[in-house]
């Protein structure tokens, strides 16, 4: 069964058990109290037949006819009857007494009053002492009227309970299409999902915070599958386009070597040859690891920023005779210890310092080692290409290149390396360009 279907019977029948109990004790509360106005009112009148029978002989002939006028208007002398002291009838016009036991009589004579019903009558009865002797009066009213006003009760109370279940179920199946409809369109987003975009978030217009909860954790769970697929992905993707040419040096040399004879120092030369394109390998490897994510687990220690930078320095000044300027501005040299492994940031600032110095034509570059709202901050200047506004966005992504760079040799994964590194020792990577030069950040 589905939920706005189960919502809408819960609610029937929570409403239903609710308006019936209500209904009861309205209808139950309104019988007490008509029967009590009922026998109020009969009391009043069974007063007033007393006087009427009973004090004739003490009231004046028009005190008499104004109580006989007042009686008249309020019960007929049918329904009254005057027994004496031993229980004998001795006045009234009330036809059949046999409702009217000799226990009623006594009780309403040693209570002052006594009441009971019948299915057709009311019946009241009290004490009245007289100078002719002790009486009790008893009057007695139709339950027509009062029958037909609980009838009209019921039949109202009936209707309302049977209106309010038919709006209440209505109004509950609107309700669970409204509390429903986000979770329609959960479910219409992700059979909408393919292998191409499955890690596409769900996105509701509206919807409230138990399902927004589940539609925050499914969007987290998928961005973490898709980040799995992508770590194999990028993992094949670095394999082909990585191992391909140590692979084929490697290959190429057994080739040749085994092509004819050579002498004891040619096999050392080639073995050592062979034993660097090991090296090359393995090094590409722990890179293609690094970058896919595969691999994400290093032993960090306490280093120094500005030693690391120095070595970066002094080999770009080895390799490519750069000219690197170095501007140290820091007070508490505190600020330039850091926890992180020295081989990945010497590689990641040494991917820095080599972009700027390749796409700059080896003009000369600015390192700014200072202090900033008491962080450390490094900043490395170029007076190159520039990177354009579209290629900023994209510069960091693996294998990406900029439009500008056709001329210059790279595959696109030093910086997208740097980065990855620099995450992993918490260092924000933040790069600002203009067309006559680009300014890399490193803040701590």
């Amino acid at each position: 069964m589905k939920l706005k279907h189960r919502l809408a019977l819960y609610s029937v029948l929570i409403f239903s058990v609710i308006t019936l109990l209500i209904s009861i004790a309205i209808y139950f509360s309104y019988y007490v109290q008509m029967e009590k106005s009922h026998r109020h009112a009969l009391e009043s009148k069974s007063l007033l037949a007393a006087i009427y029978y009973l004090e004739r002989d003490e009231l004046t002939s028009p005190e008499h006819e104004n109580i006989q006028r007042q009686l008249q208007k309020t019960i007929s002398r049918r329904d009254i009857v005057v027994f004496d002291s031993l229980n004998r009838k001795t006045a009234g016009d009330m036809a059949s007494i046999s409702d009217i036991s000799h226990n009623f009589i006594n009780e309403a004579r040693s209570d002052k009053k006594a009441s009971f019903n019948t299915k057709y009558f009311f019946y009241n009865g009290i004490y009245y002492s007289d100078n002719e002797g002790d009486f009790v009066i008893v009057t007695r009213e139709s339950k027509n009227n009062f029958n037909s006003q609980m009838q009209s009760l019921l039949q109202i109370l009936v209707i309302s309970f049977l209106v309010g279940l038919l709006i209440i179920y209505f109004f509950s199946r609107y309700l669970g299409y409204i509390a429903y409809k986000p979770i329609i369109d959960v479910i219409n987003q992700i059979k909408d999902r393919d292998s191409k975009n499955f890690d596409k978030p769900i996105e509701l217009d509206r919807s409230y915070s138990e399902i927004q909860d589940l539609v925050n954790t499914y969007n987290l769970f998928v961005d973490r599958i898709s980040q799995t697929f992508n770590v194999q992905k990028n993992f094949i993707d670095y394999v082909s386009h990585e191992l391909r040419t140590p692979i084929t040096a490697l290959l190429g040399t057994l080739e040749v070597t085994n092509y004819k004879g050579r002498s004891k120092e040619e096999y050392e030369e080639v073995v050592n040859q062979l034993k660097q394109y090991t090296n090359d390998l393995e090094e590409t490897l722990e890179h293609m690891m690094l970058l896919s994510g595969a691999k994400t687990s290093f032993e960090f220690s306490r280093l120094r920023i500005d030693e690391i930078i120095w070595q970066v320095i002094e080999n770009a000044f080895l390799y490519y005779e750069a000219n690197v300027e170095v501007e140290l501005k820091v007070e508490d040299t505190k600020l330039l210890e850091w926890q992180g492994n020295d081989k990945l940031l010497a590689l990641a600032i040494n991917n820095i310092v080599e972009n700027a110095i390749k796409y700059s034509n080896n003009k000369p570059v600015k390192i700014i080692i200072h202090e900033i709202a008491g962080k450390l901050q490094v900043i490395v200047k170029d007076k190159g290409i520039g990177i354009t506004g579209d290629d900023l966005k994209k510069v960091k992504q693996n294998f990406y290149r900029g439009k500008n760079t056709g001329k210059y040799s790279g595959k696109g994964i030093g910086l997208s390396m740097a980065n990855i590194i620099l995450n992993l020792h918490k260092i924000e990577l933040e790069i600002q360009s203009q067309p006559t030069g680009t300014e890399v950040k490193l803040n701590f």
